[in-house]
């Protein structure tokens, strides 16, 4: 197999930046990895804090403990910047692995 396509398939299915780690491009790939990290542990952290939200509502009787009730308040759609913030972190986290994937396989076929 191709040193381009190994590389891609790594940044594809494994993680983004992990292309580059093949390609000994440690910098890039530190860039890579940090920006998907950060975005995907803001999008957990709000998920998180939703999901503390919605429990302390549905203890506190505000929120009754049906399927229907508790389904509503989980689909709700986020407000104002939070919805800006929750967007961004998304396309950070894809763009981060496109890239990844796109660039590691450019920078391997350098070195077919």
């Amino acid at each position: 197999m191709k040193t381009s396509v190994k590389a891609a398939l790594l940044s594809a299915f494994v993680c983004p930046g992990a292309g580059h780690f093949y390609l000994k491009q440690r910098a890039m790939g530190n860039i890579i990895l940090v920006t998907a990290i950060a975005a995907i542990s803001y999008l957990c952290w709000h998920a998180y804090q939703k999901a503390q939200l919605i429990s302390e509502k549905i203890i506190n009787g505000e929120i009754p403990l049906q399927l229907d009730a508790i389904y509503s308040a989980v689909t709700q759609a986020p407000a104002g910047n939070e919805a800006l913030w929750i967007n961004i972190a998304t396309a950070g986290f894809v763009l981060s692995w496109v890239v990844g994937v796109a660039d590691s396989f450019r920078l391997g076929r350098r070195q077919d």
